[in-house]
Formats: structure tokens, sequence, C-alpha cells
């Protein structure tokens, strides 16, 4: 599943998930792309949300990212891979997050 992000209207980002399909055998007709994956699997799937591993790195977007998104060839952005996980430790999704590097910063807080 392909969706281009928004906010207030503005184009942002670019999300590609992958999930498997034995797993969510009706998400294709099921999933409303607007709304919340995150919902869609806990209420209509009764999946709930373990743990997840994220990478952040910086790329340049591609003819076609930069098209879809809306900005200049070669932009710097910012990409997050995700694999998410349910409870028992199966994978639920791997997700592909290229977020415009002009509009988004990330903020850590780390205790101990």
């Amino acid at each position: 599943m392909e969706r281009v992000l928004l906010a207030d209207d503005e184009r942002m980002g670019l999300e590609s998930t992958y999930a498997a399909v034995s797993r969510m055998p009706d998400l294709d007709t099921e999933f409303e792309p607007d709304s919340s994956f995150y919902a869609y699997l806990r209420d209509r799937l009764g999946l709930a949300l373990g743990d997840v591993d994220e990478r952040i790195e910086t790329v340049l977007a591609t003819p076609r990212e930069a098209l879809l998104i809306g900005t200049p060839p070669a932009l710097p952005m910012l990409l997050i891979h995700r694999v998410s996980r349910d409870a028992a430790g199966v994978p639920l999704e791997r997700v592909r997050t290229l977020y415009r590097g002009d509009r988004f910063s990330f903020t850590t807080h780390l205790a101990r």
C-alpha cells in the first residue's frame, strides 16, 4: 500500500507499507487509506502492536518520489525503515516512509 502523506493539504511524504496477505486477506477492501492502519489492525483484526524497530537515514528523492511529494528532484529527504511486530513477536508490517527534508526534524528523549 502506498500513500502520500498530507499535513494541512500539503504533501509532506510518501509511505509504502508491506503486510502479509495471509494475516490481512481483506485489507484491500476493508481498509480506508485515509484512516489509521494501526486502528484497523486493532479494531478490525484484533491485532495488538508489540515492538517496532526503526532505522532513520538521509536520502535524495528519486524523480518519481519528487513528483508524488511535489518537491524538486534530488531534494534531501529523511527515510525511515520500520518493522512492526505483534505482541507475540510475529511481523505485522514493513514500512518505508520518506519525509521532506525541508519540513521535518526528529526529536528524541532518552531516559535511564
